[in-house]
């Protein structure tokens, strides 16, 4: 670990912070807020993680939230938990040429996407909206709104590993395979601990996918 680095790395931080309060304060909204942002988010990503600390990781995807009303259920028996969500096609990440859409109503305008976890151990829905988003423990740990997480060096999963160690049949390369999971929406938060994730788009409405989860839920 580079001592000086992460020194010189969290100096930038607090200036970038100052520079923000700054232009907060004199209502001053630009371009520079966005990439001074993005350069605070981005280095507070980095000093976490030469620090050992819980990081949080955005995924980009090709299927982004909807910021407005993505509408997220979760569907999930204990064994298979499915969670889905309207995709924002307004986002520049979005290009329904390019996806692989499964059609249930061809007359609809919504495209939303079904998350398959695979091997979901838990999950925990609800709660915190993109308004008090900067009160979450990962905030200034690279949590962002709207967006997919990969949690490295996760509490959650140590907290529920050492729980589970007392087990006599306890598989510590099993562990090792689970990642945490966030999903940052409007309205809620989203988060589990599952082996890995699928994600598959559907034209149609949030209804008639769920119902179509709600189905795969009772397949074998």
């Amino acid at each position: 670990m580079s001592f000086q680095k992460i020194a010189d790395m969290e100096k930038r931080i607090i200036e970038i912070k100052k520079k923000l309060d700054e232009n907060l304060r004199n209502r001053s909204y630009s371009e520079e807020n966005i990439l001074l942002m993005n350069e605070r988010d981005t280095l507070q990503r980095e000093v976490s993680l030469l620090k050992g600390e819980e990081t949080a990781i955005p995924i980009k995807t090709s299927y982004p939230l909807d910021v407005g009303a993505p509408c997220p259920h979760v569907i999930s028996n204990g064994y298979k938990t499915y969670l889905i969500y309207y995709i924002g096609t307004g986002n520049s990440n979005w290009n329904e040429t390019e996806a692989d859409v499964k059609i249930i109503d061809s007359k609809s305008d919504d495209f939303v996407a079904l998350v398959s976890f695979n091997w979901c151990y838990s999950f925990r829905f609800g709660g915190i909206n993109d308004e008090v988003l900067n009160g979450h423990p990962l905030y200034e740990h690279g949590l962002e709104a709207y967006e997919m997480h990969l949690i490295e060096n996760s509490s959650w999963i140590k907290d529920q590993q050492k729980i589970n160690s007392v087990h006599t049949n306890f598989s510590q390369k099993r562990w090792n395979q689970r990642k945490h999971y966030i999903f940052t929406f409007h309205d809620d938060i989203f988060e589990c601990i599952a082996n890995d994730y699928k994600i598959q788009v559907f034209k149609g409405s949030l209804k008639d996918t769920a119902l179509l989860a709600n189905k795969m839920l009772f397949d074998d």
